[in-house]
């Protein structure tokens, strides 16, 4: 329940005034360094600076300075942050830096003959530090760029913006604590996607060689004992000898075979000729899918380490699934995305049903609901809360965006890409429409506006108001200014009667409120918090506090008087403890 916030970044000259932040000079330092020793050292830095279970940004940021800074240059940071409002807005390491150093390291460092203690040397990590401050300067080029540029007004400014926030919430992102990835990857996939997708187990055991059980085990072994810098130790194993006297020796084994990489073979998949050295520039783009989909680095010295502890718990919470669809045709891939999407539909239900149970045997909670729509069309509703002459109407999707169309140079591509994903893009010449997630919710709230609608559905026909929530998997949807973009979205597409001046619309006889985005992790946070406070209004307090929703509603309940009523859930606890149990088992 972190409120994430980017704040400032030191700058290489605060600390090092003699040292220029231009690309030769950040080359120069790279061909100083040796390759393994920085890609290990970002890798331990990453592990700190996202750790989630230090809470204090200032003692992170604390831990990983004094590693590397001297008392000197450690006053200097000092003097820096009380110039930029305090050492909570100020940054020196963070994630987007560290994974833009391994990619050029990638490139432009090689193993010294005393590779492994090169850090040892004062100088070696001073030069260290240099490169990694002008990698934020690298980071900040690719990822800001002039996307905030004010240049056509402020609609503009804003829509050009989207993909650098959305970049910049992943550059600053904190690890999520295990209950959430595990916990809700190991329900997903074992109780509700073996459902839905009946030859997942088979699929799954061709591919990697191990069962969808023994490969949550595996994660769950290495995430404990190397992904928390609290443990005591620095992160890195010997994939070789670990497990070596347990009975998941062998399982074990293939599971790193199939979750790792050389250093070689990285550098081979995240750069195209690596060897031709001329052509690159700081405006090369960077394609984190070598990363993500094999987290764990292997070195020629039988030592391994997780590069980035985000991308490697993202394998517990939606792996599984880019496994199995990797190398399919689009056909079968989409056969397989859309059996995520109905398994996640149904935990979600689940979630909201113990949220929302009948009391008194009056039922509040509608799940799969399909009613007689407008000019004879078929209406189907994925859930919706009526209580109290309130409707909570919730569009539930699993899609994901493509990297390579966030930092489009054309923000417009952008925009389209968020529309096909989540709603209403023409299909062909002839008006033909395909229409997703806010376009459904202003296709169904159009239809419950209608007196024809009420007239043929009584259920519908005692309301005042309506909260229309679009409930998704992508967590970095709380990003600012998404939910504004997606709100003014489905206000064209509704086309109310008139907007009143504290936001919401009216269309008919009812009052609709702004189009809110809730993320699968904020209605998780909500489950057994709900018992404390009404859900509507929740809902309320956040539509006027927020009408504009530049603020995601993650964010606004962080800084309200709801962030003192949020409780953990025990789903998700009771899951994860479920699969420790079963990893402890095997492990003797």
């Amino acid at each position: 329940m972190n409120f994430n916030q980017t704040g400032v970044f030191i700058p290489v000259s605060e600390i090092f005034p003699d040292v220029c932040s231009d690309f030769d000079t950040f080359k120069a330092l790279l061909n100083d360094l040796s390759l393994t020793d920085v890609l290990f050292w970002c890798a331990r830095l990453n592990l700190i600076v996202t750790n989630s279970l230090e809470k204090e940004h200032i003692s992170r940021q604390q831990a990983a300075i004094d590693l590397f800074l001297t008392k000197d240059e450690i006053r200097t940071v000092n003097k820096f942050a009380l110039a930029h409002g305090s050492a909570n807005r100020v940054t020196v390491f963070f994630r987007g830096q560290l994974l833009e150093l391994i990619r050029w390291g990638l490139l432009y460092c090689r193993n010294h003959p005393d590779d492994g203690k090169t850090f040892e040397d004062l100088n070696t990590r001073r030069k260290f530090v240099q490169a990694l401050l002008i990698a934020s300067d690298l980071w900040a080029k690719w990822v800001f760029g002039s996307r905030f540029s004010l240049n056509g007004g402020l609609e503009i400014a804003r829509d050009r913006s989207l993909g650098a926030i959305r970049k910049a919430l992943e550059g600053t992102e904190l690890c999520p604590e295990l209950t959430r990835p595990f916990g809700r990857g190991w329900t997903i996939f074992i109780d509700y996607f073996r459902i839905q997708y009946s030859s997942f187990d088979s699929e799954f055991y061709s591919t990697v060689g191990l069962s969808i059980e023994d490969y949550f085990k595996c994660l769950l072994i290495i995430a404990t004992h190397f992904v928390n810098p609290k443990s005591g130790n620095t992160g890195i194993f010997n994939p070789k000898t670990f497990a070596e006297a347990t009975p998941l020796k062998d399982i074990f084994q293939k599971y790193v075979s199939f979750e790792s990489q050389s250093i070689d073979e990285f550098r081979n998949a995240l750069w195209e000729s690596p060897d031709k050295l001329e052509n690159r520039d700081q405006s090369a783009r960077y394609d984190y899918l070598p990363l993500r989909e094999k987290p764990i680095l292997r070195s020629g010295d039988d030592r391994a380490i997780i590069l980035d502890p985000i991308f490697y718990n993202e394998k517990a919470s939606i792996g599984p699934l880019f496994i199995l669809t990797k190398g399919k045709t689009s056909s079968q891939a989409n056969k397989v995305f859309s059996a995520f999407g109905k398994a996640f539909e149904n935990y979600t239900c689940d979630i909201l049903k113990r949220m929302f149970p009948d009391v008194g045997g009056n039922k509040q909670l509608f799940c799969n609901l399909k009613k007689d729509g407008l000019n004879n069309r078929d209406l189907e509703i994925d859930s919706c809360l009526n209580k109290d002459r309130g409707l909570v109407i919730f569009e539930i999707k699993a899609v994901w965006i493509r990297e390579d169309k966030i930092l489009n140079d054309d923000y417009q591509k952008y925009l389209q890409h968020l529309r096909e994903k989540y709603g209403v893009v023409e299909q062909d010449s002839q008006g033909s429409q395909k229409v997703k997630g806010v376009g459904q919710l202003a296709r169904i709230v159009d239809n419950i506006s209608s007196y024809q609608f009420q007239t043929k559905n009584k259920d519908f026909s005692q309301l005042d108001i309506v909260y229309p929530v679009l409930l998704i998997y992508d967590t970095f949807l709380t990003a600012p200014v998404y939910g504004n973009f997606l709100a003014s979205e489905f206000e064209k597409l509704l086309k109310p009667d008139r907007k009143i001046d504290t936001g919401e619309l009216i269309k008919n006889n009812l009052m609709i409120h702004p189009l809110i985005v809730m993320t699968i992790e904020d209605l998780e946070n909500l489950e057994l918090s709900v018992k404390h406070f009404e859900f509507q209004e929740l809902l309320s307090d956040y539509s006027k506090a927020c009408p504009d929703r530049l603020a995601s509603l993650k964010n606004y309940i962080a800084c309200s008087k709801y962030n003192q009523q949020m409780y953990y859930n025990k789903s998700l606890s009771r899951k994860c403890l479920e699969l420790f149990e079963q990893t402890k088992v095997a492990i003797k």
